[in-house]
């Protein structure tokens, strides 16, 4: 057992599990919330563009409808006319095996909190490394479904957190 004691083990394991459940009612706190601004549609730019954090939505083929000014500070990029030769996620370009697999797993209905990212803006069409200011500062993310009144998922969220 390599020196540890079954009770060593249980209090590690019961650390481990309140750590993950602090972090999943964390993401459920900010997934209500931003349903809370989609409720109240007069609001919901506005309140998106004044976020601190890099925010971008993007649609089911990976194009994306939104982001905010935070999102356009850090990577020098801004979405305001998605219909016009709209920007991507490009699958190809994600690295990180997890962040891939979130970006397509949010239209199943599951939320991902995905920690230690490096460079996660470089999976976007119109961004060139070079673009985003400090390629570690953002290296947290929480990526999320956004649903329709049917309940079907319409697009995605990634939140960039530092």
């Amino acid at each position: 057992m390599g020196g540890k004691t079954k009770e060593q083990l249980l209090e590690e394991l019961s650390e481990v599990q309140k750590m993950l459940e602090e972090r999943t009612e964390t993401q459920g706190q900010m997934i209500k919330r931003f349903q809370t601004l989609i409720e109240n549609e007069g609001l919901f730019s506005q309140i998106i563009d004044f976020l601190p954090y890099p925010l971008a939505i993007f649609t089911p083929q990976y194009t994306l409808a939104m982001t905010n000014k935070a999102f356009t500070a850090e990577t020098k990029t801004r979405v305001m006319y998605p219909e016009k030769g709209a920007a991507r996620i490009l699958q190809h370009k994600i690295n990180d095996m997890r962040l891939a697999a979130a970006i397509t797993g949010v239209f199943a209905g599951d939320t991902f909190f995905l920690e230690d990212l490096k460079n996660p803006f470089s999976m976007f069409s119109e961004i060139t490394q070079q673009s985003a200011a400090e390629p570690g500062r953002f290296s947290r993310a929480v990526i999320f479904p956004v649903t329709a009144d049917d309940a079907k998922i319409t697009h995605g969220v990634i939140v960039f957190m530092p």
